[in-house]
């Protein structure tokens, strides 16, 4: 460790150490595109499912608050009765103050009549007052000394009393930092409440710990998620919300202090449950659709407030859950949620198309073609049928229903506008083929133009989309014979 130690304190390290968290999050998302963007498998989902398990015991553990600030528990007034040998401490008595002393007998003064003045002292009176004489000599010093070892005996305790104190308040300490509690004094106004794991205040370096690693789950959740959720948008609105995830992963590497708030690791742990199911269920049930998208929001929604509820906190805590669960909704509604698990593999517009190889010919592309800069074409030929061929992945025995839109751009306006929806049985996809269930739809004597041809889940969101224009005549370049894997 020392060498650890001498090694940091060098200033090239320390230049770099500044870009340890870049550099992590970095690897890690890179990790995840390079694994996650191939394929997933159930080793992934255990992963994720480790990740939100251990969020979710770690939120609980912030949830953690003195519900009674005065509170005392049996528990805690038993530990103090064993540890100040059977006394369970009490509300501080009031201070004891010495009580003054009383003045000494004053001696008799000269004003004080003489008993019997004319009379000569008799030797008996002469020989008591001698020693009373010799008596209160004795008595001067010997109070002086009592009032000494009185004040030896008070200064003696006092000090015992501040190092008692100071002990104690070490050995609170040396507990805080051990197991969580902030102080073990008993306050004045203390009460007596039921003992809950929760009904306490942990301490500073325990806080640190917990929102240092629940900092580092939601990152690995984040992660994975926009992953996958980008693998599945193909519009426009669908990659608003993957932009919107790609930003809260981005925003993680700097709310780990935030996270101490309760609220605040609520909300986030609602809005990554919810994805994560979403994600997970169709994995479980074969099945997709807004049922198991609802169910995801219904049931994130429901562990916050059994949280909630666990932890004694204010309703007010789960207000942005449920903001969160409702705008998910919405926007699943609108088809702003990419239809996970399901991702577009391959797709092409063609024509001679055979169903046994899936195999049709192709405009041969141009040099621009091929670098994605102008648009794929197909020149039609004695009124032939134009295919639009696609290949989608889903997860192993997931059954989904998928339909073709068409779009047709208007010349005068430039803008594109829907003409036909096809679904049929044969567009019904059977998942766990590595290259995607195949399907294609076809339109005959279509105009030339722009056209646009979405491959979307049936009324849900779009998967993926292909613009391409249709031409009368030869392909300069002439036809290629292509097959979709």
């Amino acid at each position: 460790m020392k060498f650890v130690d001498n090694l940091r304190q060098k200033p090239f390290v320390q230049k770099v150490e500044k870009f340890f968290p870049a550099i992590a999050f970095l690897g890690g998302f890179g990790w995840d595109s390079i694994t996650l963007g191939r394929q997933i498998d159930n080793t992934d989902l255990l992963f994720l499912l480790a990740y939100y398990t251990g969020a979710f015991i770690l939120v609980i553990l912030l949830s953690a608050h003195l519900e009674h600030p005065e509170g005392w528990t049996r528990e805690r007034i038993m530990a103090a009765k064993a540890s100040t040998g059977g006394n369970a401490p009490a509300k501080p008595a009031a201070p004891q103050t010495a009580a003054p002393a009383k003045p000494a007998a004053q001696p008799a003064t000269a004003k004080q009549p003489a008993v019997q003045e004319a009379k000569a002292p008799s030797p008996t009176n002469a020989k008591l007052a001698a020693v009373a004489g010799k008596m209160a000599n004795i008595a001067k010093p010997a109070t002086t000394v009592v009032a000494s070892k009185i004040k030896n005996v008070a200064d003696a305790s006092a000090t015992k009393i501040k190092n008692a104190a100071d002990a104690s308040t070490a050995e609170a300490k040396k507990l805080a930092d051990k197991i969580g509690y902030e102080s073990m004094a008993v306050p004045k106004n203390a009460i007596v409440v039921e003992h809950r794991f929760l009904d306490r205040e942990w301490s500073e370096v325990w806080k640190d710990r917990f929102s240092w690693m629940l900092q580092f789950l939601f990152g690995g959740m984040f992660s994975a998620l926009v992953v996958c959720y980008f693998k599945s948008s193909g519009s426009l609105a669908s990659l608003l919300l993957v932009i919107v995830l790609a930003a809260l992963l981005v925003g993680n590497e700097f709310l780990k202090k935030k996270y101490e708030s309760f609220g605040v690791s609520l909300a986030f742990f609602c809005l990554l449950g919810t994805m994560f199911m979403n994600f997970t269920i169709p994995h479980v049930v074969h099945r997709i659709g807004f049922i198991w998208f609802l169910l995801s929001t219904v049931v994130s929604f429901l562990i916050c407030v059994g949280i909630q509820r666990l932890s004694h906190h204010k309703k007010r805590v789960l207000i942005a859950p449920a903001i969160i669960s409702s705008l998910l909704v919405i926007a699943y509604v609108m088809n702003w949620v990419p239809p996970v698990p399901l991702v577009l593999k391959q797709q092409m517009v063609c024509q001679n198309f055979d169903r046994k190889t899936y195999s049709c010919d192709i405009d041969a592309p141009t040099f621009l073609q091929t670098l994605g800069i102008k648009l794929p074409s197909v020149h039609r030929t004695d009124s032939s049928e134009v295919y639009f061929l696609s290949s989608v992945y889903a997860p192993a025995d997931l059954k989904a229903e998928l339909e073709y839109r068409w779009y047709y751009m208007d010349p005068a306006t430039g803008k594109y506008s829907l003409t036909d929806k096809i679904s049929s049985g044969r567009m019904t996809i059977v998942g766990g083929r590595e290259s995607g269930y195949r399907s294609f739809t076809k339109k005959k004597n279509i105009p030339a133009g722009r056209y646009n041809v979405e491959v979307a889940y049936k009324n849900g969101a779009v998967i993926g989309s292909q613009k391409f224009e249709v031409f009368e005549g030869e392909p300069p370049k002439g036809f290629a014979r292509d097959t979709l894997r």
